[in-house]
């Protein structure tokens, strides 16, 4: 399409065919290339079938109605009304196949034409058409004159010469005006749908020659190219006028215009919400603003002899040239240097580093930015200016108020910030007495002197640490304080019905006053008591933490909110309603006397909030802080996480109530599950649990059972005697296969071991448990001898096992579990009479035990030293030739001392523990020959030292039943510290009687060794004694 419409058309007479063929001449168009081609070729012609339907309307003929398509050519020298054009472009633009349309030659006339898609009108010079319609896909080239041309998304193309009047151009629809070529009363209701400025170029009105009076609508463009002009055009809201070239009295009534590089316009008149705005290498002259019109001069960019009425607005940068007057008389912009310039309605001007401004009016909506090295004197600030300036700059004038201000040097003093306006601190300097009336205050460190005010949704931005030792205030509205660290000495004041809200700031200050409104605190950490009057409120949320007493609002801890009331704040805290689903706790600096911090309440609405509590359980008065609920009700959930403030290790058993951690007063109530507690509290031998009272208040009683560690520790004396007594043990019955000479003996044994419950440590006996225990000992002779008819047998032993014992408390529930690592060594000296067979067997053994009890809230480990001594005899009888009896008769002596320890809640300290035994019974057992004899071996390797079979083996049994009695046993456990009442001592007794039945068979399976295997069981019948079972299995190597 482009091609045809760019192309201006004549017919000519061919000889040769006595026919009309087209001559074409290419016209310039959008930067495309120019000249002139003539297209008479006959071959060309003929080739055409649809010249075959060339229909010529002859001067002085009218034709009305009808219709052309396919291809078909209505050449017009008479007049033709109402047709319908088809054909023309049926093949798009710039495509050779397209042949046909309507031609109006000179002195033809068309009237009320239509073009549909496809459809093309040539009008040459001479001809002229009207009430032209062109739909999209349908075009006009124009060389001679159009009246009222509709475009609805078709295009018109005005040649040199050719005149266009009166042309509507609606959505999609383009008019491009060659250089030449004239339109006047134009409409343009297309071209600016692609946004201000947007170079569409297809759509609109492109303006190469002249274009008179046009109108500008919404959507509406008008692009003047370098070589066009356009005159008294009317740019209304939504429209623009684009110019490269040159621009005549252009009205702007809400529209844009738009000055390039090269452009000049001239006269434009900027009514309300119409812009001018003149771009680097562009020029405006003679230019008015009126009220609420705007000129914009970019850097770079020339507006002279400018009108700028009041009202209207100046929007540049020092680095423009704008000259002109204003209501104050003339002003200037030129060189870096800007003087009596009026900022009003949207208007501004930048003042640029090295630049200077003097005598600047910046009134409502009026902006003046200093940059950072600027230089602006003699500024006079209205009601509703806008300064946006930083402490690097250099700006003196005065306040709407009256009041003088000034930056320089790094220090500003009285600024005034209305809304929009914008100041930095840098680190390093001061601002003096600044009141931010909604505008944007950034300090990047630095000091606020004097009074710092926040008004009416003023923005405190802080980066860096930034120093107050004054005050800072909201009076009005509400305020946002944000980000970087505010320190000092200095205190917040908040007035006024507003909320000041604090977030993602560190806030030290001597005080946080809450006169009036709501303090909203969010992702900040604030160390200052905040002051508070009645009917304010304060809500912590995010991840806050503030560090200090309130004193008296209402309080909202959101989740993951944290406040720490400390024991050295100024005031005590008061709260009226407290809605709590964060975390309070009490804490504290001091040292020495614990003095316990209360927090009043008057409603508290728990939300799973928790709140800890310092308690003393060693002390039996002013043991703890207190939550008050004066007069109002304790609601929802909250949990108390008790925090032991004292001797970890001491303990008092509460009487009375007990110790107060919630108090109600003056008629305040407390619903049944207002209050949990959240974690174990255990101080000595104490647990401590939290109980509501019929007085509404809330009370720590110490538990009547003693904590899990009591009877856990208590049964490590116990543990450790038993296992020595079993070590020790363990060697009585080996005197019977000792052989002739000294010999090794390797023996590894393993069993249960417990102690039922027999009234447990409240009632002084051993606490419950039951375990399993395990050791190796290796054992040997040094001395064997005879000795004035005696056998002399002196030895040593050294021996390593573990035990481990679960724990039972009193009430039967589990207390924990004791382990035990223990190495051993010991010496053993034996007696036989040989005529009589009387022997004695004296052992003495030691122990070094390593102890760790482990509960559900602790891991306590201590290390000791156990010994024994042990005497034991026995005289054989021989009931038959192979069946003895021997009468048994035993006496153990034993003792161990543990070290002092501590676990997170008391001191354990250990008395020396001591007990007797007396084991009597007897032994009944085979008495076979244990020589070895001759062996019968039929292996020649072994023949002489092993047997041919098992049945060959000599082989003793026994069976040996006892009665054992433990006495005097001692050993204190206790629990706490010396103080009076706080030390508990805990006595488990070892006394009681028991049965023991041992079993065991030995067998010589060679010359030199013997293999012997023992079990037994030991059961209690009386007392705390042990019980269990057992089974050992040794191996006797003689040499």
């Amino acid at each position: 399409m482009k091609r045809h419409l760019n192309t201006s058309y004549r017919l000519v007479w061919n000889h040769i065919t006595g026919t009309l063929v087209v001559a074409s001449e290419l016209a310039r168009s959008r930067g495309k290339r120019a000249g002139v081609a003539v297209a008479l070729s006959l071959a060309a012609v003929t080739s055409v079938p649809a010249l075959a339907a060339d229909k010529v309307v002859q001067a002085g003929e009218t034709v009305n109605d009808g219709t052309l398509t396919n291809h078909d050519n209505q050449i017009v020298l008479g007049t033709a009304n109402g047709m319908t054009i088809s054909t023309g472009l049926e093949y798009g633009p710039d495509n050779e196949a397209n042949t046909g349309g309507q031609w109006i030659q000179n002195g033809g006339i068309a009237n009320n034409t239509t073009f549909t898609g496809g459809g093309l009108q040539r009008v040459n010079a001479g001809g002229s058409v009207s009430d032209t319609v062109i739909s999209a896909g349908g075009g006009q080239s124009l060389q001679g004159q159009a009246v009222n041309t509709t475009l609805n998304g078709g295009e018109q193309w005005v040649h040199e010469g050719g005149i266009a009047t009166g042309t509507v151009i609606n959505e999609k629809g383009w008019q491009a005006i060659k250089s030449g070529a004239v339109a006047t009363d134009t409409v343009v209701n297309t071209g600016a749908e692609g946004g201000p400025d947007a170079e569409n170029g297809d759509t609109g009105q492109t303006v190469y020659g002249d274009a008179v009076r046009t109108t500008i609508n919404k959507n509406g463009r008008q692009i003047v190219a370098a070589e066009g002009t356009a005159n008294t055009t009317v740019v209304y809201a939504g429209g623009d006028q684009t110019v490269h070239g040159h621009a005549l009295d252009t009205t702007l009534n809400g529209g844009y215009q738009y000055v390039h590089n090269g452009g000049t316009a001239s006269g434009t008149v900027v009514n309300s919400d119409g812009w001018q705005i003149v771009k680097n290498g562009g020029v405006a002259g003679n230019t008015t603003v009126n009220q609420k019109g705007r000129l914009q001069v970019d850097a770079g960019g020339t507006a002279t002899n400018v009108t700028l009425k009041q009202g209207g607005a100046l929007v540049t940068s020092t680095a423009a040239t704008v000259t002109g007057i204003n209501r104050l008389g003339a002003f200037s912009v030129v060189e870096g240097k800007a003087d009596n310039v009026v900022l009003e309605n949207g208007g501004r001007l930048d003042v640029l580093t090295g630049h200077t401004a003097t005598n600047t009016r910046v009134d409502d909506g009026g902006t003046l930015d200093v940059r950072n090295g600027g230089t602006a004197t003699t500024v006079s600030m209205g009601n509703g200016g806008v300064l946006l300036a930083d402490s690097g700059a250099a700006v003196s004038g005065t306040r709407s108020d009256g009041k003088a201000f000034s930056i320089g040097g790094g220090q500003a003093d009285a600024l005034m910030l209305e809304k929009g306006s914008s100041f930095t601190l840098n680190a390093g300097d001061t601002a003096t007495d600044t009141t931010v009336n909604g505008g944007l205050f950034t300090a990047r460190g630095g000091t606020l002197a004097g009074t710092t005010t926040l008004n009416n949704g003023a923005i405190l931005t802080l980066s860096g640490k930034t120093v107050n030792n004054d005050t800072l205030t909201i009076r009005e509205g509400d305020a946002l304080l944000q980000g970087g660290s505010l320190t000092g000495n200095g205190s917040v004041e908040k007035s006024g019905s507003g909320t000041l809200t604090v977030s993602n700031t560190t806030l030290t200050q001597k005080a946080v006053n809450l006169n009036e409104g709501t303090l909203t605190l969010n992702d900040s950490t604030v160390t200052t008591d905040v002051i508070a009057q009645r009917g304010t409120a304060l809500k912590l949320t995010g991840s806050t933490v503030l560090n200090g007493a309130i004193d008296p609002t209402n309080v909202t801890l959101a989740s993951g909110a944290t406040w720490n009331i400390p024991d050295n704040a100024t005031v005590q805290s008061v709260v009226d309603d407290l809605s709590h689903a964060g975390q309070i706790h009490f804490t504290s600096t001091r040292t020495g006397k614990f003095v316990p911090a209360t927090l009043k309440v008057k409603n508290l609405n728990g939300q799973n909030g928790t709140i800890s509590l310092r308690v003393r359980p060693d002390m039996a008065q002013n043991n703890a802080d207190r939550l008050v609920i004066d007069g109002g009700r304790a609601t929802g959930k909250t949990i108390l996480n008790l925090v032991n403030a004292g001797n970890s290790a001491s303990g008092l058993a509460t009487s009375g109530k007990g110790i107060q951690v919630v108090e109600a007063i003056n008629g305040a109530t407390t619903e049944e599950g207002a209050f949990i507690q959240g974690n174990k509290l255990q101080a000595g031998a104490f647990n401590y649990s939290l109980n509501r009272d019929s007085d509404e208040s809330w009370y720590l009683r110490s538990e009547n059972a003693y904590r899990a560690e009591v009877p856990l520790y208590a049964s490590m004396l116990t543990q450790a005697m038993d296992y020595d007594r079993i070590l020790a043990g363990s060697r009585s019955h080996q005197t019977g296969v000792s052989g002739e000479n000294n010999s090794v003996r390797l023996s590894i044994q393993g069993g249960h071991l417990g102690h039922d419950n027999n009234g447990g440590i409240a009632r002084g006996a051993t606490p419950e448990s039951s375990g399993s225990y395990g050791f190796v000992r290796l054992e040997g002779d040094l001395l064997r001898t005879e000795v004035a008819g005696m056998s002399v047998t002196a030895g040593v032993y050294g021996a390593a096992g573990h035990s481990s014992v679960d724990v039972k408390d009193d009430d039967g529930s589990r207390a924990g579990t004791v382990r035990d690592d223990a190495g051993s060594l010991g010496g053993y000296l034996n007696l036989i009479h040989n005529a009589s067979g009387l022997w004695a067997d004296i052992v003495a053994q030691g122990t070094r035990h390593s102890m760790k009890a482990s509960s559900d809230n602790n891991d306590f480990r201590v290390r000791g030293w156990g010994w024994l001594g042990s005497l034991e005899t026995g005289l054989p009888f021989s009931i038959t030739d192979n069946l003895m009896l021997e009468p048994q008769l035993q006496y153990t002596w034993q003792g161990l001392s543990l070290d002092d320890g501590q676990d997170n809640a008391s001191y354990v300290k250990f008395g020396h523990g001591s007990a007797q035994h007396v084991r009597a019974g007897f032994r009944l057992g085979s008495h076979h020959d244990m020589n070895f004899g001759k062996g019968t071996s039929s292996r020649d390797t072994l023949r002489g030292s092993a047997k041919h079979s098992v049945r060959e083996l000599p082989v003793n049994w026994w069976v040996q039943p006892s009665v054992i009695r433990t006495f005097s046993s001692r050993g204190d456990m206790s629990m706490g510290t010396a103080a009076a009442g706080s030390n508990m001592t805990f006595s488990p007794s070892q006394n009681g009687t028991s049965l023991d039945l041992q079993a065991g068979l030995e067998a010589r399976v060679r010359e030199n060794i013997t293999l012997g295997v023992q079990a037994g069981y030991v059961h209690s019948v009386s007392g705390s004694s042990a019980e269990g079972y057992n089974g050992q299995a040794t191996l006797n190597v003689t040499f």
